[in-house]
């Protein structure tokens, strides 16, 4: 049998995760007939291009532990998932834990893995890259995927210092790599591995990926779109929504202080203050950056709320100063669940990696600016012109 030439192969990295689980069961409530509330790829905006079709794409992917059922039960008990979803998708998961793949744990994770994870660890980074990139084959062989899209959706890494012949965008990553530490981000082997088998490579964390130049050159040379990085599903989200509005309004800004609370595995890695790092920097970076103003106080907080589960809570308050000085504030709550926001932007940026590599679009996608709060080849942080840009490059 011929494979379907619009079968596509979702291959998430952190398969058993919760923005996957999330993926996984939110694909067939979609085939089902529920409606795909939060796709802005199946808003009317955007209706009218001709999108890889949801009904056609196939998750599978790398994984270092978890069980599938237990995720999904897990979402289902706190809310995200409806429990008749989870129950109809029993076979649908049996059939992803066959597929899964080993992933590569950081070497601080080494104990924490079985003895097949720690085999894939213990091999050199260029052999790294090729036992990926024959996952990569295996599944479009065996599933029969003409077409696929890696997204990087594994628990927040630790921050590492990236080398400095990395910084080159001419240099050659695949020649580096014999020399580059053992712990060099996990994010840069699954990136290398995609595009090495022409695959677009989305990063929805705060880990590099394919933002060092040496990787986004290499995209750009073999002509693979790349997107990221770190998905903008809440705070941040909001903060480049409001800032334009006092920018604009010529209102001065004294103080924007954030406050963050998360549950699951993601807020308990978060905990740890070098996997933190990261995820600070990208959401700090945002109000600065629109508002321009040295003199302001800005400040972002996260912490592990562990009975929030899947749930996130942000809290700001938003001193500013109006007319003659008078002093006013904005505060507001930010109530949501981290899969159920993150889950549809998942799905459109696959949507939109497939459509720039059938337009023959290379290296670091500026459209998908909107998606991440440290957009790959894009520094304007407002969220409503990050929105036209994307809607300019559909229209083109």
């Amino acid at each position: 049998m011929s494979p379907d030439p619009r079968r596509t192969g979702l291959f998430l990295v952190g398969a058993r995760g919760a923005i996957s689980t999330t993926v996984l069961h939110g694909l067939e409530s979609i085939r089902s007939g529920l409606p795909p509330i939060g796709l802005i790829t199946e808003s009317a905006q955007l209706s009218k291009v001709d999108w890889a079709p949801l009904n056609t794409f196939h998750v599978t992917g790398w994984d270092i532990a978890g069980n599938a059922h237990r995720s999904a039960e897990d979402l289902a008990r706190t809310g995200v998932i409806p429990h008749d979803l989870v129950e109809l998708c029993g076979p649908l998961r049996d059939r992803l834990e066959l597929s899964i793949a080993p992933g590569v744990a950081e070497p601080e994770d080494e104990k924490l893995v079985n003895s097949v994870v720690q085999g894939r660890m213990a091999l050199p980074l260029p052999e790294v890259v090729e036992v990926l990139r024959q996952d990569i084959r295996d599944w479009k062989s065996t599933e029969r995927c003409p077409k696929a899209v890696v997204v990087y959706l594994a628990t927040a890494e630790r921050t590492t210092k990236i080398p400095s012949a990395w910084e080159d965008e001419s240099a050659d990553p695949i020649a580096l790599l014999p020399s580059a530490p053992a712990n060099l981000s996990r994010s840069i082997l699954y990136a290398l591995a995609a595009l090495l088998e022409g695959v677009p490579f989305i990063n929805f964390t705060p880990a590099p990926g394919a933002s060092v130049p040496a990787v986004s050159g290499m995209a750009k040379r073999l002509g693979v779109p790349v997107l990221g990085n770190d998905g903008k599903t809440g705070e941040t989200l909001l903060k480049t929504v409001l800032a334009p509005m006092f920018r604009d309004r010529a209102l001065n800004v004294l103080a924007w202080e954030g406050y963050n609370m998360l549950g699951n595995k993601d807020g308990a890695a978060l905990a740890d203050p070098l996997r933190k790092e990261g995820k600070i920097a990208n959401k700090d970076a945002v109000v600065p950056s629109i508002l321009d103003n040295d003199r302001m106080h800005n400040g972002v907080t996260i912490d592990f709320v562990p009975s929030l589960h899947d749930w996130k809570t942000a809290m700001d308050y938003i001193h500013f100063e109006g007319f003659l000085g008078a002093k006013m504030s904005l505060q507001f709550t930010w109530h949501g669940s981290d899969s159920a926001l993150a889950a549809p932007l998942v799905l459109d940026l696959a949507r939109l990696a497939l459509l720039a590599q059938e337009r023959g679009e290379g290296g670091p996608l500026r459209a998908a600016a909107s998606f991440f709060k440290n957009p790959l080849g894009v520094s304007d942080h407002d969220f409503h012109r990050q929105v036209e840009l994307l809607r300019n490059w559909v229209r083109a």
